[in-house]
């Protein structure tokens, strides 16, 4: 049986532990609401398939609902900083 189309992604239980940012800075203003790692992630995702900043965040949205992954995404401005 062939597999052309076929897509299969990994992720690892740390990184969906590690999804939202639980170090406080200790300087002034709101701290960052997603780790480094869960930037990365995206980002990767980004490169990997050659996406815009909003397609990233629409395509790892699918992915996560196609898992029953209930985790939040950043707003794609986010990822351009």
């Amino acid at each position: 049986m062939e597999a052309r189309g076929s897509l299969t992604v990994w992720i690892d239980e740390g990184v969906l532990s590690a999804w939202k940012n639980k170090q406080k800075t200790g300087k002034r203003g709101a701290s960052n609401t997603y780790s480094d790692l869960a930037l990365e992630t995206l980002l990767t995702l980004k490169t990997v398939y050659r996406l815009k900043l909003r397609q990233t965040i629409g395509f790892a949205r699918s992915l996560f609902e196609l898992m029953s992954v209930e985790l939040d995404l950043p707003h794609y401005s986010t990822l351009s900083r």
